[in-house]
């Protein structure tokens, strides 16, 4: 059972999918509370990612086989964003004994990791500050509103099955439920493939599911302050299947988000005195090259061609460069071929090129045209010292020739 940082994040945030770690049935567990928990959730995401200066968020899911416990999952996401720092600490334990804990600190300049079973924190450290959000608001990524949509069909008459409760200080509760009886026939299959494809026999530790596959119940309460902010959130389910020997599993599933220590959340740098660390400095891709002229020259890779269960060079792709100053770039793309292999010469892979810089932010990717007006673009790695051309079919026949390019140094 396995449940990735950014995975946790929307699951926590998207309530649809509650239950994604085991179960499609998720998109109706807390969603029966839909329009005013969609709304909480909403203000939840935006008031994180643009007022709260520091919260903390935790993140549990335990899934059970007839009352055996067969994982957890524990995830503690603190985030300071004023500093624009977070610290996350994810605990897992599994039935077989499989178990980790990992810790990662993140801040302008610096990463750092460590886990259980590796005691050693390993340490990125950026040499120009990072511009990244410590915490960026799931609902403004790209394809949020189609999904939106398309929660809104599925969910359909099943946010009826939800009590709200308005108490004195302005704070909501909610509280929803569904029996089987209750749960559409469509849900019911869509949760009963992905079940049979989750509960496939291919890990030990869980039971093969086969047939007759269903949701028993869903469970669904939350919290909401008197500012609209979803504190909390706790969703179960069972589901009900049997193996291929007949014998009937029921899997629970019970997640619980919180959001708490608002402006109060404290993200603490580890203390890397006197423990085993390994030092790695950032490399910043795609950045403005200091010494453009250190690639004017002749750069080139070898043609291969299998032949009698071996590779041989048959000839040789050349790309040079007479001109480089971070804006425009150019020169010539040709292949020399040896004696005997002049067969594969093509002269549409003879030309020349004055590329210009993309409007990408910090790319190091130049653009241009080709005569039959084909868009194409040359990528320079400042630090590998390679140049990569894109946009070139590099598949012809039983040749193998390949995209990027080093120095000739001969």
């Amino acid at each position: 059972m396995k449940v990735k940082k950014k995975t946790a994040m929307l699951v926590s945030f998207t309530l649809g999918t509650l239950l994604l770690a085991t179960t499609a049935l998720a998109d109706i567990v807390t969603k029966s509370g839909y329009d005013q928990l969609k709304d909480a959730l909403k203000v939840t995401a935006e008031q994180s990612s643009d007022k709260f200066d520091s919260f903390t968020m935790d993140f549990s899911i335990a899934m059970k086989d007839n009352g055996t416990t067969l994982g957890t999952i524990n995830e503690i996401h603190k985030y300071d964003r004023s500093k624009s720092a977070s610290e996350n600490i994810s605990s897992r334990e599994r039935i077989n004994g499989d178990n980790d804990s990992s810790q990662t600190y993140s801040d302008k300049t610096t990463y750092i990791r460590v886990s259980e079973s590796d005691p050693t924190y390993y340490v990125t450290e950026y040499p120009q500050e990072r511009k990244e959000e410590a915490f960026s608001n799931p609902f403004k990524e790209d394809g949020a509103d189609d999904i939106e949509k398309i929660a809104d069909a599925v969910v359909g008459s099943l946010k009826d099955h939800v009590v709200v409760t308005e108490n004195s200080d302005g704070s909501k509760g909610l509280v929803g439920s569904l029996t089987e009886v209750q749960i559409p026939s469509l849900v019911n299959a869509v949760a009963s493939f992905q079940m049979k494809q989750e509960f496939n026999g291919r890990q030990d530790d869980l039971p093969h599911l086969t047939k007759d596959v269903f949701v028993k119940e869903v469970k669904g309460t939350a919290k909401v302050n008197k500012d609209g902010v979803l504190e909390s959130i706790l969703g179960s389910a069972v589901l009900s299947g049997k193996d291929e020997q007949g014998t009937v599993h029921e899997i629970s599933v019970e997640a619980l988000f919180k959001i708490s220590d608002i402006n109060a959340t404290k993200v603490r740098k580890p203390d890397l005195t006197g423990k085993k660390v390994v030092k790695d400095t950032a490399r910043e891709y795609g950045s403005e090259i200091t010494n453009p002229e250190k690639f004017v020259g002749k750069f080139k890779n070898d043609i291969l061609l299998e032949k009698d269960d071996k590779f041989v060079k048959v000839g040789e792709q050349i790309m040079e460069i007479s001109h480089f100053d971070n804006q425009t770039l150019t020169g010539q793309y040709y292949e020399v071929y040896k004696p005997g292999f002049e067969e594969y010469a093509n002269s549409e892979r003879n030309f020349k090129f004055n590329a210009k810089k993309s409007d990408q932010k910090n790319s190091s990717e130049f653009e241009y045209t080709t005569e039959s007006g084909s868009k194409r673009s040359i990528y320079v790695d400042g630090h590998s010292g390679q140049v990569y051309l894109n946009g070139v079919s590099m598949s012809r026949g039983n040749l193998i020739l390949d995209s990027s390019f080093r120095p000739d140094l001969e």
